[in-house]
């Protein structure tokens, strides 16, 4: 039986379907020398939502073609190395040093005959690095071809993940507990593949099959951990709308500060147990009238605004 190809291979969930659909039409492209094609492809996605493996995957196949590709981080963006390349993709724009922005705009204007990928933990619209937004001239480009989001796992394909883990491991976990871990643990492919190893360690810890009450208990603190709080949704929301967090707790209600600001106080009452007045405590010592009117005014907001209601969904996703 033939190899599998390395796209093939690649783990497909409902999540990820857009972004491989993508890789494999760029991959015929090239293999069919298909002109013009979108240039460049942007992926982007959360933290273990499968950005890197898909593009080693993609890297494999094209240099099974006869291709040399440049594979690299953005933090050790190289423009001459890049300049090689038959195809060049970069991983994880969000670490691009200020040093590279110049270069690697020059660097798009001169190759957009090649195929180039970028993948991000956001689109190319919020890009931002330790908070300060990358300048438009680069990001205006990086949009300018294919963007394809990849959406936080659900429940679902966490499950299968952890089944396609366990089965590489070579391990029988019972039901019970996949679905326990699919239920519990959100943070991403990364998180469910140390799962499947601590549970390997485990099992080899104790002459009896696991129970679902030790599984409990081993990863209590790690869950604990994920939990989210005021201050990591504050964190996290200032950083999808590149503002500063500590703007979210000042007197400022200019629109950039203000809507960040009620969509944090929403999240917060959705994710935490604090009442209104520990969250408007928290959100610059504004009384519960102020969170309640916020809370309101995003839920309205999201019934008519396809946007924000879009954001508002993936924030809380990646929170949980």
């Amino acid at each position: 039986m033939p190899a599998r190809s390395a796209l093939a291979r690649f783990l497909v969930t409902p999540e990820a379907r857009s972004a491989l659909t993508a890789a494999q039409d760029l991959l015929v492209g090239v293999d069919l020398a298909i002109d013009p094609r979108p240039n460049p492809l942007f992926i982007h996605g959360p933290s273990g939502s499968g950005k890197t493996h898909l593009m080693t995957a993609l890297a494999e196949e094209l240099t099974s073609c006869g291709l040399h590709v440049c594979l690299m981080s953005a933090n050790d963006f190289a423009a001459e190395r890049a300049h090689k390349a038959d195809v060049l993709i970069v991983e994880d724009l969000h670490h691009l040093p200020t040093r590279h922005v110049e270069p690697l705009i020059r660097l798009i204007d001169d190759r957009l005959q090649y195929p180039l990928i970028f993948t991000a933990l956001s689109g190319p619209g919020r890009l931002t690095r330790r908070g300060t937004p990358l300048p438009a001239r680069l990001t205006d480009r990086l949009g300018s071809g294919l963007v394809v989001a990849i959406e936080p796992m659900r429940k679902p394909s966490r499950r299968r993940l952890l089944e396609a883990f366990a089965e590489e491991a070579k391990m029988r976990v019972a039901p019970a507990i996949l679905d326990w871990l699919a239920e519990h643990l959100t943070a991403g492919g990364r998180q469910l593949e140390g799962a499947i190893r601590q549970l390997k360690t485990l099992q080899r810890l104790q002459a009896k099959p696991l129970r679902l009450d030790d599984v409990r208990a081993h990863f209590r603190a790690e869950i604990e951990a994920q939990a989210p709080t005021v201050k990591r949704i504050a964190e996290h929301v200032s950083g999808y709308y590149a503002v500063k967090p500590k703007l979210l707790l000042s007197a400022r209600r200019s629109h950039d500060v203000l809507l960040p600001r009620q969509v944090s106080m929403y999240l917060a009452r959705q994710l935490t147990d604090l009442s209104l007045v520990q969250i408007g405590r928290f959100f610059g010592g504004r009384d519960h009238k102020t969170v309640q009117h916020a809370c309101r005014k995003v839920e309205a907001a999201m019934k008519d605004d396809m946007a924000l209601s879009g954001a508002v969904r993936r924030m809380h996703a990646e929170l949980t």
